[in-house]
């Protein structure tokens, strides 16, 4: 790595800081610090929805997957859109109205106090993990691409990550996302045609590459494994709190629904990006002795000019960063919130909320790094840990919440009878898994998945239909249910966040210009004109927000 792509990371990183110093100051109530005050636009809150999926996990992963396997890769990762499109028809209005601060905040109202505790402590393990597979992700990609320990990567990305949400909340996390999905979508544009050039063009990469790359679908992943797939993505697009918390952190109704048609045509868009490009790496570069999981930082390496393999790095740190920002927010909310506010200290201040929420947001990064570190040292495959971790916890956490917004007949105890009978399945396979052996992974996770999803919802939709809720917990459905129909207004006034989004990306610009034309490094044309391109975006938006100003006035 040289000087001048140390700049540009340096660049990034003091950006990233400086954007959580500059709304410290604006966050003065637990509903700012969390819910960004019920003010999220379809296009920030649609920017911020993908880039709180799109980690460096994903990138990283699934250019990996498409190196190993071909297009299965895109037919895997496109699953994403029609779980987007279809969780956004059914749940973004009703999160939106639900008018809370956590996503487990309505059990309460709508079960009981212990059901939605079940559900806070029962998820929190999931959630931590996803941010630890998330941090060994850029550890493996710049150990790649720099020849040092992801170790130091990893402690990097998680410490700055932390920093900049405990201090601005959601609004620092929404804006880092549109900074950070401009530089992503900058880095792997750019990459993807070097790569093709470099693989000798399409007639090489069809000549080289065996028939079965070009297949949507080929073994080890068979239609019956995209299904199972198809139905995880789902239950994460319906469950995952941070996507959660952008429909009910919308301005109203329609913006809620935006965010998630915009999240769609993105997630349609972007992957096959990557995951080419991580296809045409294997017309030359030999699938021996390496890791194909660090197949990414290689081609980024060796293709990419002094200046704008420091942008990659910052856009692989900046998806790894998004996606931990979006969780730890959300996570230190619910503990915030529904532990804290709920049962240690009702009548706690505005203050203290904030100050706990901070305090909470440093202990679960922290821990998650610890993770994190302990991963890379027991050297797991990090696809097939997500695969066995979300097969295991996802159907139960994810399913009796989201039921819970839609049958007003299920009960309290229906919940939890749908919650044990899907961690069961989940036990019972996990203990198949560990006697089956290694050979048989893949299709265990596969039917555990699909299994503990059938079972949850066959126990739940019998709970609701031969024992629906009676008496006063009716009563308490039916005033959920009412309140589902009125639509919840914004509830603070913010500032328009494209000025500062504008500045950092215009400075990211300015520092690739000065790369570009020699500054401590040879001149590039493609650093030079990536720098202008970016810097013009930033001046594009901070001129749009004078215009609109003097146009008030």
């Amino acid at each position: 790595m040289q000087k001048a792509d140390f700049a540009v990371l340096i660049t990034y990183f003091v950006t990233m800081i400086l954007v959580g110093l500059a709304y410290s100051r604006r966050v003065k109530s637990l509903n700012m610090y969390f819910a960004g005050g019920k003010q999220l636009s379809w296009w920030l809150g649609g920017v911020s929805f993908v880039m709180a999926s799109v980690s460096t996990f994903s990138i990283v992963v699934y250019a990996a997957l498409g190196y190993q396997y071909g297009l299965v890769a895109l037919t895997l990762y496109w699953t994403m859109v029609p779980a987007t499109l279809l969780v956004t028809w059914i749940f973004a209005k009703r999160w939106r109205r639900t008018g809370i601060l956590t996503p487990t905040e309505f059990l309460e109202r709508r079960f009981s106090p212990a059901i939605r505790q079940l559900f806070v402590w029962s998820a929190l393990p999931l959630k931590i993990f996803d941010d630890a597979l998330k941090i060994v992700a850029i550890g493996i990609f710049v150990a790649a691409g720099l020849k040092i320990s992801p170790v130091g990567a990893c402690i990097a990305v998680g410490l700055v990550t932390v920093f900049y949400t405990m201090l601005g909340g959601l609004w620092a996390v929404v804006i880092t996302d549109f900074v950070q999905f401009v530089l992503v979508a900058t880095g792997v544009v750019l990459l993807a045609p070097l790569t093709l050039r470099a693989a000798g063009g399409w007639r090489q990469v069809i000549a080289v590459l065996p028939p079965e790359f070009f297949h949507l679908v080929h073994a080890p992943y068979t239609w019956g494994y995209v299904g199972s797939f198809l139905v995880l993505t789902m239950l994460s697009a319906a469950g995952n709190w941070s996507l959660v918390q952008r429909f009910y952190s919308a301005r109203n109704d329609r913006e809620s629904r935006g965010i998630g048609w915009t999240a769609a045509l993105l997630f349609f868009l972007l992957p096959p990006i990557w995951i080419l490009t991580g296809i045409w790496a294997r017309a030359f570069i030999a699938p021996a002795g390496f890791d194909a999981q660090s197949i990414y930082a290689r081609v980024s390496a060796d293709l990419l000019p002094p200046g704008m393999f420091g942008l990659m790095i910052s856009a692989l740190f900046a998806a790894a960063m998004s996606v931990i920002s979006s969780s730890l927010n959300v996570v230190a909310a619910v503990l915030t919130v529904d532990v804290h506010q709920r049962l240690i200290h009702p009548h706690a201040s505005q203050r203290e909320l904030v100050f706990v929420g901070r305090g909470l947001t440093a202990v679960i990064g922290v821990l998650a790094l610890a993770i994190a570190l302990l991963v890379i040292h027991l050297h797991w495959n990090m696809f097939d840990a997500m695969v066995l971790a979300f097969g295991f916890f996802l159907p139960p956490t994810v399913l009796p919440v989201i039921a819970g917004l839609l049958s007003r007949r299920l009960s309290a105890a229906g919940a939890l009878a749908g919650f044990l009978a899907g961690i069961g399945v989940g036990l019972i396979f996990l203990l198949y898994r560990s006697i089956s052996g290694v050979a048989e992974a893949g299709k265990v996770q596969g039917a555990s998945l699909v299994a503990a999803t059938l079972v949850t919802a066959f126990v739940l939709f019998l709970a609701g239909w031969r024992f629906p809720v009676q008496g006063e917990a009716a009563d308490r459905s039916a005033r959920f249910f009412e309140q589902l129909k009125r639509i919840a207004p914004p509830t603070e006034a913010v500032d328009d966040p494209a000025p500062i989004a504008g500045l950092v990306i215009g400075v990211m610009g300015v520092v690739l210009f000065l790369l570009g034309t020699g500054v401590l490094a040879e001149s590039n044309r493609l650093t030079a004109g990536t720098g202008l391109g970016l810097s013009a975006i930033g001046l594009a938006m901070r001129w749009k927000t004078f215009r609109l100003r003097k146009s008030v006035s």
